[in-house]
């Protein structure tokens, strides 16, 4: 054999295996996820809405308003959906992958580990690039009242290639098995929230190299004392996150050169080199194209129907150069049930917490005065949320019905499928009948919205003191009746007189 065809032989040979280097080990970096709001839609509007600065100052007047403590009132209630996306580029090799979700959202209220919720959707089988995601309209957060001043929201997409790891296929089938007995997606016990918030740190400090999208901010509430600078506001809308992918070495023509905007001959030299590499790797993995790795234009791109889409030639279709994931916070909804999860979830831990002591010593714990107390507040929020009627203005800023003697008006919500027929008023008094309050001093009128039933009042019949409302109303049942206490007070009343304060007594001294 000639040297010639042997030196061949080895120049392609060792050519192969850093090629082979180059295409397998060199990982590409997590891109750069950019969040974009959806410019609000006028009434009836159904066109496609253009991408907005999320930092808009506009959105501040519709932000959600921090909750009252001990509010009772029902309104500024949110939650988060996670409504569509679509994959343009998974880290696989056979095309076939499982995708994780970790949604994480924490809320700053008693200053421990309670206040983060983690959710883990998925995994999610078959998954290929250049494909829609196989969730829609799902619910990750609330809906609850804003407990904080805001709300921070970390979101990760992890992808797996199925068989690839061993480790990892056995975690993500305990992972499905565990989710038929635990809900990860919508963990509501004690033992369900630490299980998700334990399955969730794992998978994001065990798979770093598997990240598809990540992105971590803050979502600020209206507490009426945030003034100037820029912040994303927690206003209702929809909202669309854009990956932006990344280059690497072996991964981007021009990488040493900076897209040919560097002087130095050996970084023209390298990217002369790698040029060869870099072809083969793009042209035989699965590795972000020019589409994906440019920078994003959000002129050319618009929100439609809870997707990114492009116009082109008068035609509209999605989005394809890049993964996105579109999310909506959505205003309005019920915030008992996720209170009531809350204080029962508060009870399991501490009940928990009694069985590991003696019986004794856990009656004079404060484990058991907890477990009580989350009971009382739980049962006391199931007994408010089935009353189908509650006052809703005038009220306090707790939220609270407060009618003074110059209220002119009560107002009651309800579900819309329910029609208050009758109701009547009563003044209490000590000692005496309760006396009825007739039209016209109190009386109903017509409103043309169908959950609310408000009252006109004369309040020169009106004095301060206790009173009760018996009402009659309908359901697809059949006619209820629910009763419901109020005291009315004066605003120009001086409250009491506090006591004065009792000298303290001097060892060894009398008082005369």
């Amino acid at each position: 054999m000639s040297t010639i065809p042997f030196a061949r032989f080895f120049r392609a040979a060792a050519l192969s295996a850093v090629s082979t280097a180059l295409i397998v080990g060199c990982a590409v970096p997590t891109g750069k996820a950019h969040l974009y709001r959806a410019k609000n839609a006028a009434n009836g509007d159904n066109s496609a809405q253009e991408l907005i600065n999320i930092y808009d100052p506009s959105t501040r007047d519709t932000a959600i308003k921090k909750a009252v403590k001990d509010s009772l009132a029902q309104q500024d209630v949110f939650a988060i959906y996670l409504t569509d996306g679509y994959f343009k580029y998974l880290r696989d090799y056979d095309g076939v992958n499982e995708v994780v979700v970790v949604a994480e959202f924490t809320e700053v209220n008693s200053g421990t580990k309670t206040d983060t919720v983690s959710k883990v959707l998925g995994p999610y089988l078959g998954v290929a690039d250049q494909s829609g995601t196989p969730f829609v309209g799902k619910l990750l957060y609330g809906p609850k009242k804003l407990e904080s001043d805001h709300v921070n929201v970390r979101l990760t997409v992890l992808e797996y290639d199925q068989g690839e790891n061993a480790n990892s296929a056995a975690f993500l089938d305990f992972i499905s098995s565990a989710s038929q007995t635990l809900s990860l997606a919508n963990p509501v016990t004690a033992a369900e929230i630490t299980f998700a918030r334990e399955v969730a740190k794992s998978l994001l400090s065990l798979n770093k190299d598997d990240v598809v999208m990540q992105i971590d901010f803050d979502l600020v509430g209206d507490t009426g004392q945030v003034g100037q600078g820029n912040f994303i506001p927690l206003a209702p809308g929809n909202y669309v996150l854009i990956n932006q992918e990344r280059c690497s070495l072996g991964n981007c023509f021009g990488y040493l050169t900076h897209d040919g905007h560097s002087y130095n001959p050996v970084a023209w030299a390298g990217d002369a080199v790698l040029a060869i590499p870099v072809a083969l790797r793009r042209g035989l993995t699965d590795t972000p194209d020019q589409d994906a790795l440019s920078p994003i234009n959000p002129e050319n791109i618009k929100h439609y129907n809870q997707q990114v889409v492009s116009e082109t030639g008068g035609k509209t279709n999605i989005f394809t150069d890049k993964t996105w994931l579109s999310f909506s916070v959505v205003k309005g909804g019920d915030a008992a049930l996720w209170e009531k999860r809350r204080l029962l979830a508060t009870a399991e831990e501490a009940i928990q917490n009694l069985n590991k002591k003696s019986s004794v010593s856990g009656l004079e714990s404060s484990d058991y005065k907890l477990a009580k107390d989350a009971l009382d507040a739980a049962r006391a929020k199931e007994l408010q949320s089935r009353a189908a009627l509650s006052f809703v203005l005038p009220v306090n800023d707790k939220g609270e019905f407060a009618p003074t003697i110059t209220t002119d008006r009560y107002c009651l919500a309800h579900p819309a499928t329910v029609k208050v027929s009758n109701a009547q008023f009563y003044r209490l008094s000590e000692n005496a009948f309760p006396k009825e309050i007739v039209a016209p001093d109190i009386q109903k009128v017509a409103l043309g919205t169908p959950n609310n039933t408000c009252f006109t009042v004369d309040p020169k019949k009106i004095t301060a003191g206790q009173y009760q409302m018996v009402a009659i109303y309908g359901t697809g049942s059949g006619n209820q009746v629910q009763t419901l206490s109020y005291t009315v007070i004066d605003p120009a009343a001086k409250p009491p007189a506090p006591a004065a304060p009792v000298a303290a007594k001097a060892p060894g001294n009398t008082v005369p």
